[in-house]
């Protein structure tokens, strides 16, 4: 997608999308048509148009040179935010697309900054993201009647009045959050017959390309060597080997290390203790963790982070069959800890506790922060908007949610409460890998679990379980993948590095 910044409204773009706060007096537009600021008036004082946040209202184009002219509201002055710049530019593009038009032009962002409420750096970047994110789809296998799919936008043209320099590099750093989000998202749509632990380890060789990044990779066979028992045990049941994917992103020659460990459960049927129908349908998500901390790797070497950062991916399939483990199996962990296994479904916690263990005593990272896609609980506590967070560390926690305030990929704290400590404790081994139901607190127990496989880093846990995959689109997230964490992590990044 091309993008350009100028002085002046760009006459040659198919639609014309212009801004108006709730405050602003419709004549403001008579300096670019009288015809036009006559129509402003007259649908408002139909009620046709009310300037409500976020309403649009589609001009009868007068003689602009436009195909389509449209108006948006851009509510109160006073209540601009990030997200609602994210918001009204994904608005531009999804009227863009409606009308099947390729390009637009907008004054949005030069009305915008004259609130004060926003600098330029963080207006741009918030409104790349909105443009990049609305602009996704996964259309890959789409064959029928190709006309009826949404065009992606291929050119934009912003007006921006003062700090253009800070505007485009808040720009360019949005647009590559942007891209990196709908990478995420491509890997977790992707069918699970395709998105394998092989697959994804092709595509973690695409990421090592970049001269920062680099690859290692532990097979069936290393993982047997290093024993990596609870990982192990969860891929015997599929004919796909699990593999371990290790990104080193070295961004700056000093400093502390950071790990990122994302669980990578390419489809999981839940085992023996098997997922019934309206549960098992979108199980291709459960590799959403890994697939965040793989954008992410791609993400820090793109924007330059100066920081040391270990992205991990335990990636494999939780299947049935006759070789897969079971209800009542005993495993032992990558740190020699017995685990008995009571649910089969609660599967990625095994793989994470191996992945972290070894993390851990191989990298010495000052912090480590997981994600994955690991509990229904949180769905329940926490719905569909925003994932949970537990960590054993207050800096990091309220550090991790700042980034999700700002990014709008957001985190929400869980207490590790020491009422649950034992939870996990098992009766025949040191640990189980399910609570029992009297505890409830699904979410909390299952870190209480994780906590058992971290010994000396900062450690924060986040659930991305609710928000990871919707049943239905909104604002600038499409139906399917959303890419959670990625921003998230890319904001903490830009701000701690």
């Amino acid at each position: 997608m091309d993008v350009r910044f100028e002085d002046t409204i760009d006459t040659t773009k198919d639609l014309l999308v212009l801004g108006i706060f709730q405050e602003d007096d419709e004549s403001s537009y008579e300096f670019l048509n009288t015809l036009l600021a006559k129509e402003l008036q007259e649908a408002l004082a139909l009620g046709i148009f009310k300037k409500t946040y976020g309403e649009v209202y589609p001009t009868k184009f007068p003689g602009l040179g436009y195909r389509r002219v449209l108006v948006l509201a851009l509510g109160k002055k006073e209540e601009m935010t990030l997200e609602r710049v994210r918001r009204l530019m994904s608005k531009a593009v999804s009227s863009t697309k409606n009308y099947k038009l390729e390009s637009f032009s907008t004054n949005i962002l030069s009305l915008i900054e004259t609130t004060g409420k926003i600098s330029a750096e963080e207006l741009g970047r918030a409104a790349a993201e909105g443009i990049t994110l609305a602009n996704y789809s996964f259309k890959k296998y789409l064959t029928v009647n190709p006309e009826n799919i949404d065009k992606e936008i291929q050119s934009v043209t912003i007006t921006w009045m003062k700090d253009k320099e800070n505007l485009q590099r808040g720009f360019s750093q949005g647009k590559i959050i942007g891209e990196c989000t709908n990478f995420a998202k491509d890997l977790v749509n992707e069918p699970p017959m395709i998105m394998t632990p092989a697959y994804m380890e092709k595509i973690a060789e695409e990421i090592a390309e970049n001269k920062n990044v680099k690859l290692r990779v532990l097979d069936k066979k290393d993982l047997e060597e290093k024993g990596f028992g609870a990982m192990l045990a969860v891929a015997r049941g599929s004919e796909h080997a699990p593999k371990l994917l290790i990104l080193e992103y070295n961004g700056s020659e000093d400093g502390s290390v950071t790990a990122l460990i994302g669980k990578g459960i390419t489809f999981d049927t839940g085992g023996y203790n098997l997922k019934p129908t309206g549960f098992m349908e979108t199980m291709k998500c459960d590799m959403g963790g890994a697939a965040a901390v793989l954008a992410t790797i791609k993400c820090a070497a793109a924007l330059g982070i100066k920081k040391k950062i270990i992205g991990v991916a335990p990636m494999c399939e939780n299947s049935v069959s006759s070789t897969a483990y079971k209800p009542g199996d005993v495993l032992i962990a990558y740190n020699k800890k017995s685990i008995e296994v009571t649910n089969t479904d609660a599967e990625g916690r095994l793989i994470l506790a191996d992945a972290m263990a070894y993390t851990e005593e191989k990298y010495k990272p000052e912090i480590m922060i997981d994600l994955a896609t690991l509990t229904g609980a949180c769905v329940i506590a926490l719905g569909s908007s925003i994932s949970g967070i537990i960590s054993t560390n207050k800096e990091l926690q309220e550090a991790l949610q700042r980034a999700g305030e700002a990014s709008y990929d957001r985190v929400w704290p869980l207490p590790l409460l020491e009422e649950y400590k034992d939870s996990m404790k098992g009766s025949i081994s040191d640990l189980k890998n399910a609570a029992a139901t009297s505890y409830g607190a699904g979410a909390i127990t299952a870190s209480v679990f994780l906590s058992h496989f971290v010994k000396e880093s900062k450690w924060a846990h986040i659930d991305i379980a609710g928000p990871a995959f919707l049943l239905e689109g909104k604002d600038y997230l499409q139906k399917g993948a959303t890419g959670t964490g990625v921003r998230l992590l890319s904001y903490y990044f830009l701000r701690n590095s």
